[in-house]
């Protein structure tokens, strides 16, 4: 409708919609400046610079002429001439319509695109909230409450799954690291009075709630947090030792 408007070619009643239409729609009168300043552009993007010596010879004339009341004769430019002008014209205005049409469709497809896959990542965290979800209210998970075992630590709960063996990690306002380190989960064996840990795997902190599936482990009496270097393979740094919980299970 802008482009009809703008380039002539609506009809009087469509006309008259538009103008209805853009004293109650201010982004209606923004389109078609927009579009009136694209043609603008394009026109004299195209224009023709008229040669360099027509200055002169219009002065020429000018001074030539019979400074008498007779009338002027103006010669008309030929009805050819003139038509094929508008021609012109009517293809310029097409190759922009084209561009215009081509440059909305593309603005629209990536709009789309964008939009598609916004509702994408929202409907995965929903069906993550909703496995979170049901995880935790899981008859057959146990949920290790861990405690502090420094000033000021993380909070931090395991939910283990006794049947699975599966073990999911929650912790909260635990602080982001220096590149090399990490925190890492352990997994502990109360034998004779002897401590057995395994990792169950690294993460890295954050400011946010965060959710982790952390390895399985098929028996633990205890489950731990240190921190330690990126990476590592060996044994917890109990001086780092940040959270603790019991099981209260014995398998």
């Amino acid at each position: 409708m802008v482009e009809s408007y703008v380039l002539g070619l609506a009809t009087e009643q469509e006309r008259a919609e538009f103008e209805q239409l853009s004293m109650q729609y201010p982004e209606l009168v923004e389109a078609r400046t927009n579009f009136e300043l694209l043609l603008e552009k394009q026109a004299m993007e195209n224009a023709e610079a008229p040669p360099v010596d027509s200055k002169n010879k219009i002065w020429s004339a000018l001074q030539q002429a019979p400074s008498s009341n007779t009338s002027k004769i103006i010669t008309m430019e030929p009805r050819s001439t003139r038509k094929t002008s508008g021609t012109t014209w009517l293809a310029a205005a097409s190759v922009i319509l084209m561009l215009v049409a081509t440059y909305f469709a593309y603005d629209f497809s990536k709009k789309n695109n964008e939009l598609k896959s916004s509702n994408e990542e929202m409907q995965e965290k929903i069906n993550r909230m909703d496995s979170i979800e049901r995880i935790m209210h899981d008859p057959n998970v146990t949920v290790v409450n861990m405690k502090a075992m420094i000033p000021a630590a993380p909070s931090a709960s395991v939910y283990w799954d006794t049947t699975s063996s599966n073990v999911y990690l929650v912790v909260k306002n635990m602080p982001k690291l220096a590149s090399n380190k990490q925190y890492q989960l352990w997994s502990i064996i109360d034998s004779a009075g002897k401590m057995k840990p395994s990792s169950l795997g690294l993460f890295d902190g954050g400011d946010e709630k965060l959710f982790f599936k952390m390895q399985n482990a098929q028996d633990a009496d205890h489950f731990a947090i240190t921190i330690e270097k990126r990476g590592n393979s060996e044994g917890p740094d109990l001086q780092q030792l940040q959270v603790m919980g019991e099981t209260k299970r014995k398998l």
